[in-house]
Parts: structure tokens; C-alpha cells; sequence
């Protein structure tokens, strides 16, 4: 399974080596102090997620089995009557922005459909098309007892609702065979807000689980044919935080002769919370405590499943969850996130540049409360970058400006010297005393030969900006669906036409011309045109919003520019009238 994000893990090995230390003592205290240990019991079945019991549910389990009563003193367990509904019916829960359905049978969520959020029309709902085809869907249990998940999933629960004061909404469904198998759940929505409470506990033989293997797959939401070929769309995906790191796990690899591929996490450290996500949501498990452990399922799709998900594999997410916790679905919008738990903004996908993309997403969200239309919004943002910018880029143009006109001044000479040595061949001897006449030619005139590379500068300081948006455009649930004008419907996605990059690289072509002079030659001039270049390449597949600001910024610059060179236009014209109204000296008279 390949891994991102992955951070120093030096807190967790001591942690471990702590718990080592510690076991080895408890291990050796056992063997020479402590009574004598009663056979273990049979192992379960590799992949089932069971308690280990306490003795005297143990000894009540065994009791019962063999007819006989427990022994005096020890408690038997209390297990739940039989319990079911009388048919299938769905259930409905709604507040501000959520819209849930939920079955009784199996107990899981139908649908999960977003108000504020829709796609061509279509509300968002977080359960994949690929449930309704296959029958899997979110918070079924799947301990990987075959006989046992199926019994659950086929089971008409029991269903009890209930509303407070406040608008809050629980619903508890309840199965029981009577017979040592029992599964609940409670949901409870809020008045508002994507964050439910969430409890699970279920009996499996005649023993509670200490943890319930809640499923969510196999997918997650819907995936467009747009979405699957745009290379900055992020299919369906794990995030995690196990121990003390954060791990964003991408697909296995799967094919034909090994389609299901599962990986399990919890070695490195208890799990604080899993989410399964895409671009712009997820659905986020948070217990009261720790997950004691998480699988990853990578499936391949098949050709149908393929019309309904296109793509060549799903994920499904396997969480033991601890009995109680939260459970969020929503979008993964920075400020909803930081909140719920440690490292959960790393969601967002914005990687090292993330507390800039934070900062540039405040701007911009700013900006659009009086403007309305996000690209009117990277317009001004644009500006105000400039602007701050201003005085360090200002000096850079104008010196590399200077620099460039006084290699203008100097190229006669530079070229009579190349010419003397060209004469004496292209030996190494004949070129270093070519670079050293030339070297002191500059510094005789104060003319700096790197001078005019100065002009890279505004460039490489707005990087970072360029690259926060980058990253931020694209999965910024608030820049999904954006318009700006005309042909550009969502500035979150590629120019459709490719106007906006090609008219990005045009700009850049326009400044280069203006900033470039004569003197530039070899690789230097080289440099300066691969930018243009290598730029509009990239930027032909980037979010249009990138581009908006990429040519607004260009354009400025070149407004900028335009002012310098004819100032310096100016001081050079009066410098030269000066020279020419200079008059000369007289003739010193002769004596004699």
C-alpha cells in the first residue's frame, strides 16, 4: 500500500520500545511470580475482529454451553433477548445541511445526500452507486466471519426514534437472535452541522465484541468521467493518523489474478481517527479513545461495476470502532476540519504549502463576500499580492533595467574582444584570457554581467503563491462549480478552450521581450524563453482559477515594466542631449 505523508516517527518507536520494555517485565514477573495460566483459548479466524473475553465471561460462555451452571460467584453475561423489526422500512434524518436514509436492514446508510452541494445538477450523496449495485453499504459490520456478516447484513433491525429540545435526532436500531448474536447502533443528528454521535456494540457466539469492524465501500460519493480523467482529482482514498502520524494511503495495485488486496494499520501505534475521502469530502470515523485497528481494501472493478465508478479499482474502509465516537460527513473544508482532531486538516490535501493555501483561501473567500464571483475575487487577490510586492519587485526590475542598458553600451567592445580571440582558436588558455579581459571591461564600466538575471526575481518570489494555488484551486470545495465570465463555468477545473494558459504564455512571451536585452546569448537567453515555455505547458492542464491569476499578475507586471522603460527611455534621451548642448572647451592659446 503506498503512503504519503508519512512524518518523524522517533515519538512512536520510544513509545514502543517503552511498551516493550514494560511487557517483558509484566511477561518475566508471570512466569516466575504469578500463578499458573489455563490453556489459551482456540485461536478465530484470521481477518475476524473478536474480544478477548474476561475470565468470567469466559467461564459463563462455557457454563452455558455445557448445560451447567456457572460457577458460584462469577457473573454470566446479560445477553439481549431476541429482537428484530417486523419488515423493511427506511429511516429519515435531516437537519440544515445533511439528508439521510437509512435501512433497517443491516442497519447502514442508504444515502448520505449533501443540501449545500451538487454536481451537474445533482445533489452530492457520500454513498457510492457501487453500494446500490452490490449490496455493500456504509456502517455494515464486517468482522471477516462470512456467516456471521451475512446474518447481519440480511437482519430487519428494531428501530426506536427520538427527538430533543434542541432538534436533535437518535436513532437506535436493534437485532438480536436471542441465541448469543446482537448487534445496535445509534445515530443521533444535530439541529445543525455535519458531525452526528455515533455508538456501535455487538454480540458474536455469545461474546461482546470490544470493538465493531464498521465497513464504508466499497467507494465513496460519485466519481464523473470528467473527475476520472482530470489528473488533479483525487479518487477515493484512506487518511489516517496512527500514532503520531498522518498517512494518506493511495490504492494498491490490483489485476486479474489478485484482485482484492487488504492492508491492515495499528502496528506503528493506536489509530486517533480514519477517514475515507475524495477531492472535496469525507466521512471521517473519531472514536472516544483510539481504533485498535483499520483495513484498506483495494478491489478491482470490473467492466460493469466500471460504467458506475470509471475507474480500475475501489477502496473500502474497515474501522473497529470502539463503541462510542463521532462520525463526520461533509465537505473537507479547512475550518470544519481543524477542529475534530489532530492533523485532520491535512485532509484538505494542500501538503507543505498548506498554511498559505489557508491564508490565501481566507483572501479569497474575503474578497468574495463583496464581490460575489470568486475570479473577480483572484483578480483582486492578485492585485493585493502586487501590491505587497511591490517595492522588492520594483527595485529588482529597475536595477536589472540599468544593468541591461549598460551592456548595451558595452557590447562593441565585448564583441571586438570575442573577435581579437576568436583569432587565436578555442583553446582553454585563449578563452580564460578572453574572460578575464572581458571581466575587467565590466568592472572598469560598473556593469554587472548577471545583472540582467535580476529580472527573474519578481518571478521566483511569488512561487510559493503560485504553487499555494496550485494546490489549493483544485480541491477547495469552495471553488467547485465557480463560475467567472463566459466560457470559464469552474475555475477549479482546466480551461475548456485552453485560452487562459495560452494567453498566460503570450503574456510571458511580451514580458520576456521587454525585459530581455541585446547582450543575452547562449544558455542565459536559453533561460529566458523556457520559462514561457514551460509554464504554459503545465498550466494547459491547471485549474483555470491558476491561470486567472498567473495572466492577471503578468499583465500587471507588464504595466509595471512598460512604466520603467520609459522612464529609463527618458533619462537616457535627456542624458544624450545633454552631451550633445554640452559645449566644448576652447582651444588653450599658444604661446610663443
Amino acid at each position: 500500500m503506498e503512503q504519503l505523508g508519512r512524518e518523524d516517527q522517533s515519538g512512536t518507536q520510544r513509545l514502543i520500545w517503552a511498551m516493550l520494555i514494560f511487557g517483558g517485565i509484566l511477561v518475566a514477573w508471570s512466569m516466575f511470580m504469578g500463578p499458573k495460566k489455563s490453556p489459551p483459548p482456540p485461536p478465530h479466524k484470521a481477518g475476524s475482529t473478536v474480544a478477548a473475553q474476561k475470565p468470567a465471561e469466559l467461564t459463563a460462555v462455557a457454563a452455558t454451553k455445557a448445560n451447567v451452571a456457572p460457577v458460584a460467584g462469577v457473573a454470566a453475561p446479560v445477553l439481549p433477548g431476541a429482537v428484530a423489526g417486523s419488515a423493511v422500512e427506511s429511516v429519515k434524518l435531516e437537519n440544515d445541511v445533511l439528508k439521510m436514509e437509512i435501512s433497517n436492514r443491516g442497519a447502514v446508510l442508504l444515502h448520505v445526500r449533501l443540501k449545500k452541494y451538487s454536481n451537474e445538477g445533482v445533489v452530492d450523496d457520500l454513498v457510492s452507486p457501487l453500494s446500490r449495485d452490490g449490496g455493500r453499504y456504509p456502517l455494515a459490520v464486517k468482522t471477516g466471519d462470512d456467516v456471521y456478516d451475512s446474518m447481519v447484513s440480511a437482519a430487519m433491525f428494531h428501530v426506536e426514534q427520538s427527538a430533543d429540545s434542541e432538534g436533535n435526532r437518535t436513532v437506535k436500531l436493534t437485532w438480536s437472535d436471542g441465541k448469543g448474536d446482537a448487534v445496535t447502533k445509534v445515530l443521533t443528528l444535530p439541529a445543525k452541522g455535519y458531525l452526528l454521535n455515533m455508538e456501535a456494540s455487538a454480540y458474536k457466539g455469545g461474546k461482546r465484541l470490544d470493538a465493531v469492524p464498521l465497513e464504508w465501500g466499497p467507494g465513496f460519493a460519485k466519481l464523473l468521467p470528467s473527475e476520472a480523467k482530470n489528473r488533479y482529482y483525487q479518487k477515493g482514498y484512506v487518511g489516517l493518523v496512527e500514532g503520531d502520524s498522518f498517512h494518506k494511503v493511495k490504492r494498491s495495485k490490483v489485476k486479474t489474478d489478485n484482485p482484492r488486496v487488504v492492508d491492515t494499520y495499528a502496528e506503528k501505534g493506536p489509530i486517533k481517527w480514519a477517514a475515507i475521502t475524495d477531492n472535496y469530502f469525507a466521512a471521517i470515523f473519531i472514536p472516544d479513545g483510539t481504533i485498535k485497528r483499520v483495513q484498506v481494501v483495494t478491489e478491482l472493478l470490473s467492466e460493469k461495476q466500471q460504467k458506475l465508478l470509471p475507474f480500475k479499482s475501489t477502496v473500502t474502509l474497515i474501522t473497529a470502532f470502539p463503541g462510542k465516537g463521532k462520525l463526520y460527513l461533509g465537505p473537507k473544508e479547512y475550518g470544519q476540519l481543524a477542529p475534530l482532531g489532530p492533523k485532520m486538516k491535512k485532509l484538505t490535501d494542500w501538503g507543505i504549502l498548506g498554511p498559505l493555501c489557508a491564508i490565501l483561501l481566507w483572501g479569497m473567500k474575503k474578497l468574495y463576500l463583496f464581490t460575489g464571483n470568486y475570479g473577480v475575487a483572484i483578480l483582486l487577490l492578485t492585485l493585493i499580492i502586487k501590491l505587497a510586492f511591490y517595492p522588492l519587485t520594483q527595485s529588482s526590475m529597475v536595477k536589472m533595467k540599468e544593468m541591461g542598458e549598460g551592456m548595451k553600451k558595452l557590447k562593441p567592445q565585448i564583441d571586438r574582444i570575442k573577435a581579437k580571440y576568436k583569432k587565436a582558436g578555442k583553446g582553454m588558455e585563449a578563452r580564460n584570457k578572453m574572460n578575464e579581459e572581458m571581466m575587467a571591461l565590466y568592472k572598469r564600466e560598473g556593469v554587472n554581467p548577471l545583472g540582467s538575471l535580476g529580472g527573474c526575481l519578481p518571478m521566483l518570489i511569488q512561487m510559493p503563491i503560485f504553487f499555494a494555488l496550485f494546490e489549493l484551486l483544485p480541491r477547495a470545495i469552495e471553488l467547485r462549480g465557480a463560475e467567472f465570465f463566459g466560457w470559464i463555468h469552474d475555475l477549479s477545473i482546466p480551461d475548456p478552450y485552453y485560452i487562459t494558459p495560452i494567453a498566460m504564455g503570450l503574456s510571458m512571451v511580451l514580458s520576456t521581450k521587454m525585459t530581455a536585452t541585446q547582450s543575452m546569448e547562449g544558455a542565459q537567453k536559453m533561460m529566458t524563453w523556457f520559462m514561457p515555455i514551460f509554464f504554459t505547458w503545465i498550466c494547459l492542464w491547471a485549474p483555470a482559477g491558476l491561470n486567472v491569476y498567473w495572466l492577471t499578475n503578468n499583465v500587471l507586471t507588464i504595466g509595471q515594466q512598460a512604466l520603467i522603460n520609459k522612464k529609463t527611455a527618458k533619462l537616457n534621451a535627456a542624458a544624450a542631449k545633454a552631451k550633445k548642448s554640452t559645449p566644448k572647451r576652447p582651444s588653450r592659446p599658444s604661446h610663443g
